[in-house]
């Protein structure tokens, strides 16, 4: 690979196909996105550890009792037998301060949650995974693509010239009329043909560069440039074929482990909950409006205690939250089987296809080879005039549909080949 300036444009310089899947890995601006959701999954996982520490927090409250409650009391308290006296208890103005500890000693839902919050950093870390088999393989194939349209580019330089030089014979035995306008309009339709494969091949190598820029990582005003020629040497031995797993089933599967966690997380609401407490402060009291810090004017407020939570009766919303995580759980479960499944099938169809489209590129490439030779050859028994413009117009447009039937077929066997490299 190779960085250099030209004309204040940066030009990148890809010299294979494993080079650019590298410089995707590392320059994919969805990478960094992964590399963000995998590091707000830690964090939460940490957060749901939470419940491990006790908790503290400190307060101060004061309250202006605007009306104290009336107590009635027995009158014997007073020395007036028989009668009831209203009496009111307390201070106009009271103050709490202190710090509240909490600890949870059985929490199994908390227990659940945290290990799936666990199990949540394990999922980002497999999406991330199956998403670099995905950006290979589109890697992979935008690279062959634009190896096409650069191979297909060079051979219609000479269709170019080829055709041009058709149109001007026939037009040239037009005028010396040994041919008619048939003819000569069949020539220039093939010219035409020509000059539209060559826009096609164009187009499909823009849209291979510019593609390739966005995957890469690369600014719009960058360019790129593949510095490789196609070669078929590589693709014609299927030993070296080695498809491993789809990473895209683990991202299944870990999903199905996750909502079993889940599940039994609903179930744990109905389990008793126990927590100790304990307070430590100091509280005021005033018939007037102030606060006071000289000895005595607080007086210590302290107390432990244990919590037991044990849930009853909560309208069967619980339970039906529960059916529905049991219900999560099994459509998580069909849905990896399935993948897997298919993951298989398609596996199946993708070596078949691999080994039909190589025999069809062999064969359609041998085929162009030998219409390009017709070609040349009834190109010079027409310019000797041992044959009619008619065999060479035809020996013309077989070899533009020949060059086309070669050039599809090897677009679809390198898009398999992309597929196979994203599994290696």
């Amino acid at each position: 690979m190779s960085l250099f300036a030209q004309a204040k444009t940066d030009t990148l310089v890809v010299s294979s196909k494993n080079e650019a899947i590298a410089l995707a890995i590392k320059n994919n601006p969805t990478q960094a996105v992964y590399k963000q959701q995998i590091l707000q999954a830690q964090y939460n996982y940490k957060a749901s550890k939470g419940f491990l520490y006790p908790s503290a927090s400190a307060s101060f409250a004061g309250t202006d009792n605007l009306h104290l409650a009336i107590t009635p009391i027995p009158g014997e308290l007073i020395g007036k037998p028989g009668t009831t006296f209203d009496a009111q208890f307390g201070k106009k103005y009271s103050y709490n301060t202190g710090i509240t500890f909490g600890y949870s000693l059985f929490n199994w839902q908390s227990v659940l949650q945290a290990d799936i919050s666990k199990n949540n950093v394990l999922l980002n870390e497999i999406q991330q995974d199956a998403y670099v088999q995905s950006l290979k393989e589109q890697v992979a194939k935008y690279y062959f693509s634009t190896l096409i349209a650069k191979a297909s580019l060079k051979t219609i330089l000479t269709d170019e010239v080829l055709a041009d030089s058709l149109v001007a014979l026939a037009r040239q035995r037009l005028n010396v009329g040994t041919t008619d306008a048939l003819q000569v309009n069949q020539a220039v339709i093939n010219y035409n043909s020509v000059i539209q494969n060559k826009a096609q091949s164009q187009q499909l190598y823009d849209q291979g560069v510019e593609n390739l820029k966005i995957l890469i990582g690369r600014q719009a005003g960058e360019e790129l440039t593949i510095a490789e020629n196609l070669s078929l040497d590589s693709l014609r031995n299927d030993a070296s074929i080695n498809l491993n797993a789809d990473r895209s089933l683990d991202v299944y599967q870990q999903q199905e482990k996750i909502a079993v966690l889940q599940s039994k997380a609903q179930g744990s609401v109905a389990y008793p909950q126990f927590s100790a407490t304990g307070y430590l402060g100091d509280q005021q009291f005033r018939d007037d409006f102030g606060l006071g810090f000289n000895n005595g004017a607080w007086s210590g407020y302290r107390y432990i205690g244990i919590n037991l939570s044990v849930p009853i009766f909560t309208g069967f919303t619980n339970s039906n939250k529960y059916k529905s995580a049991v219900v999560a759980q099994h459509i998580a479960q069909v849905q990896y089987d399935n993948a897997k499944q298919q993951s298989e099938i398609n596996d199946r169809l993708l070596l078949k296809n691999n080994r039909d489209y190589l025999n069809m590129v062999l064969a359609s490439e041998n085929s162009f080879k030998l219409y390009h030779d017709n070609l040349i050859l009834n190109q010079q028994k027409y310019t000797e005039g041992v044959s009619n413009i008619d065999t060479y117009l035809k020996a013309f447009q077989d070899y533009l549909t020949a060059e086309n039937t070669y050039l599809n077929n090897l677009s679809q066997l390198l898009s398999i080949k992309a597929t196979i490299l994203s599994r290696q």
